[in-house]
């Protein structure tokens, strides 16, 4: 992940706002470098760090000090090199301090060697800035003066935050001997500042934002309000990494709000960047796209040493596939280019999702293999747990190399990133096809809640396996169709009938393997085996080039075939009826767990049903089992649909539907009627009890009491009150019993309490003999 590489090392000079709010003044933001001391405190103050790391490193008594003929040389380079940063040229100062002779000895010596390993600290180069506090230690040592050493020990103190030694920075942070009280509290805020980003780089985001906020205190507390800006996008940032994407943008939208209202442009960058970052993982291409270019843009403007311009490319290649892959892919060339060693893998990364996007598996491969060893060897755990995700998705076989999305998913628990984990997860359940619908529908809530969208278009990995839908969708509920990339397969594409009659009964087996023996009885009932068996090996090529290799989600093709049997690869290909089946199940288990989401479950499983399984060959018999099964399935939906339905127009809508699919359904009959009654529509009671009547007659069986007698039941009078005069109420309404919760099964261990496990025997009507 972006947390990985973002470089916080060097702030530029920053104004202050005033203590009553407000700007501060042109002449307070450029205060005249005549005396150095005051104005590197007036940018340390106003949220420049380097300012504030070098502040914390000198030796105040040598800044108007005449130095010895002897220190004059050395004091002559750090000297110089405070006013080159103070005239906002840092390289110049990194390059001036460099010339420092090593075992130099003095308080100027010591000063010399604080000011190189500030600079090389904050450049990120720590192995530089060791080797200055040792020169600066071996000094300080040598001339036991007591401001020179305390100097030291500060820097001492920087170098351990800037590496991640928190206990140790955190213990000597206290010693602040030789500081005004102002200072001291610059010095932790310096401290917690240099620790959340380094354990920010390192992956370990909780401990990254427990620094960050405490800075947000201190800022607060201590006054140095230029500071709190940066604070809260290096939370934003932390937040991000820990997938708490909704106050990751409340804190990054809020530092750059104090950003502006303080009137720090360098910081403009880094800001925007964050942003864009966190709007990038939402997965918000529009809102990430703003900030990003903002960010590049404020890059070339010369800005000194802000955000990594690798990072900044790699972010906006990622937003900018979801409208125009070839700039995608120039903005990936050039982060890989302009990447430092550090950023390398998040640059190779961006480069691959992008190519696996292009539809460059090969690239997409290699890319993914150089990022997972940079960030295994950086450790850079966020950067490593996407890399595992590319290397699957760009693998000949995803499914095969699936068992790296297990490595990827222990790394998202340590990092304790729970949208990371959800995707992961999501990958994962995708992958397996149907058998893990419900996974999938599980991991995608949970982003949801992380405040993740899941529209594809950002490089990453939901676009890519979102992507690798199947190529062929085959619809069976009502007409037969079978589409390959969005269109329908031409009828003279399949060369005979028999081809397509070959593809319905595999699809009527749901996936499983169908000797072919009995296939080709099915296909030629009057015909010898002997010869049909080279007619159905051309039926079985013609099906092959007809669906496709299915390569997109797997290496196999979506007929799979042996000598004894065939079958059809559902994880290859779509059917609807198995779609249908799979979201009716899922709204049966949200139905009774009293999930909130039952209702939407169960309309979208209504929606999924177009009509009877094959409908077009009503009276095969290898077609009827299934075509059964999602009958009854879809009369439970509609079952359930009514039963739960507050709205009593709607509710009449799906008691209809009942009664229009099964037209001696009599619970629905005497619902309808009893739902139009209740209504005060009892014209139409009337006439649909009388239709209950007809079909209950039909049936031979004794129809319930209607809502009046003025109802002819038949020439018998069975099921009236013959005591009842015309047009008078009878007291003998039956109210439908309720309905056990829908299932697509008879299984009386879901009927609920106090429901008879069998309806009352009714009288059938006599007929004369």
């Amino acid at each position: 992940m972006s947390g990985d590489l973002v470089n916080h090392a060097w702030r530029a000079s920053t104004p202050a706002r005033r203590e009553g709010g407000g700007d501060a003044s042109t002449a307070e933001r450029q205060p005249t470098i005549g005396d150095p001391g005051r104005a590197l405190r007036h940018l340390a103050a106003a949220g420049d760090r380097t300012a504030a790391h070098l502040w914390l490193a000198t030796q105040p008594d040598l800044l108007a000090a005449t130095p010895d003929e002897a220190d004059a040389p050395i004091a002559k380079i750090w000297r110089a090199a405070l006013r080159h940063h103070l005239a906002g040229e840092p390289h110049l100062a990194t390059a001036l301090l460099a010339t420092a002779p090593i075992g130099a000895t003095g308080p100027h010596a010591v000063q010399t060697y604080c000011h190189a390993a500030v600079h090389h600290l904050l450049d990120d180069d720590i192995e530089r800035a060791s080797a200055d506090v040792e020169e600066a230690a071996r000094a300080a040592h040598a001339c036991g003066v007591p401001t020179a050493h305390q100097a030291y020990s500060r820097v001492v103190v920087l170098l351990a935050a800037a590496t991640g030694d928190a206990a140790a920075t955190l213990a000597r942070a206290e010693s602040t001997e030789g500081l005004r009280r102002a200072d001291a509290d610059l010095f932790r805020l310096m401290v917690h500042l240099d620790l959340a980003s380094h354990l920010l780089r390192a992956g370990d985001a909780a401990d990254a934002l427990r620094h960050a906020e405490a800075a947000v205190r201190l800022t607060e507390v201590a006054g140095e309000t230029g500071y709190e800006p940066y604070a809260l996008t290096v939370a934003a940032v932390a937040k991000c990494q820990l997938g708490r994407l909704e106050e990751a943008l409340a804190d990054g939208a809020a530092g750059q709000r104090l950003r502006e209202l303080a009137g720090i442009a360098a910081d403009e960058a880094f800001s925007l960047a964050a942003l864009g970052m966190v709007h990038r993982r939402r997965r918000e291409p529009r809102q990430a796209r703003q900030a990003l270019e903002g960010a590049l843009a404020a890059l070339g403007n010369g800005q000194s040493r802000p955000a990594s311009p690798a990072w900044v490319l790699a972010e906006l290649a990622r937003i900018r596939a979801a409208d125009d892959l070839t700039v995608a892919q120039d903005l990936a060339d050039r982060a890989v280019t302009t990447a430092r060693e550090s950023e390398r893998p998040y640059a190779l990364l961006a480069r691959g999702w992008v190519a696996l996007l292009r539809g460059d598996t090969a690239a997409a491969h290699f890319d993914a293999a150089e990022a997972r060893t940079g960030a295994t060897v950086g450790r850079r755990r966020a950067t490593l747990v996407e890399a595992l995700q590319l290397t699957v998705l760009a693998a000949d076989d995803p499914r095969a190399s699936a068992g790296l999305l297990d490595d990827a998913a222990a790394l998202c628990r340590e990092l304790g990133d729970p949208a990371d984990q959800a995707t992961v997860r999501l990958i994962a359940a995708r992958l397996q096809g149907r058998q893990a619908r419900r996974g999938a529908e599980g991991a995608e809530q949970k982003l949801r809640r992380c405040g993740v969208r899941l529209d594809p278009g950002v490089a990453d990995g939901l676009t890519a396996i979102t992507l690798r839908v199947p190529a062929v969708v085959i619809h069976t509920l009502g007409d037969f169709r079978v589409f390959r990339a969005g269109a329908v397969v031409p009828y003279g594409e399949w060369q005979s009938k028999k081809a397509r009659d070959l593809l319905k009964i595999l699809v009527a087996h749901r996936g499983r393997a169908v000797p072919r023996a009995r296939l080709m009885e099915l296909l030629w009932p009057d015909e010898s085996p002997t010869r049909t068996a080279n007619r159905l090996s051309v039926l079985l090529s013609t099906l092959r080039r007809v669906l496709g290799s299915g390569h997109r989600t797997s290496g196999r093709g979506a007929v799979l075939a042996d000598r004894g049997s065939v079958a059809i690869d559902l994880d290859v290909i779509d059917v609807d009826v198995e779609t249908f089946l799979t979201a009716a199940e899922e709204a049966q288990a949200t139905l009774r767990a009293g999930h909130p989401d039952t209702a939407r479950a169960l309309v979208r499983a209504d929606e999924l049903y177009g009509g009877d399984f094959l409908a077009d060959d009503p009276y095969e018999d290898w077609a009827q089992p299934l075509r059964e099964e999602a009958q009854v399935a879809h009369t439970s939906v509609l079952r359930a649909l009514a039963q739960h339905s507050s709205d009593t127009d709607q509710k009449l809508v799906y008691l209809m539907r009942l009664v229009h699919r099964d037209p001696y359904d009599e619970d629905a009959h005497l619902e309808l009627v009893q739902v139009l009654r209740t209504a005060g529509r009892h014209g139409e009671a009337q006439r649909r009890y009388r239709t209950y009547v007809e079909r209950m007659r039909e049936l031979g069986i004794a129809p319930a009491d209607g809502p009046s007698t003025g109802v002819d039941t038949g020439s018998t009078g069975q099921g009236a009150d013959p005591s009842a005069g015309p047009g008078t109420r009878v007291t003998r309404w039956r109210t439908p019993a309720p309905q056990p919760p829908w299932t697509a099964e008879v299984d009386l261990a879901h009927r609920p309490s106090g429901v008879p496990a069998q309806r009352p025997p009714r009288r059938l009507i006599e007929h004369p003999a």
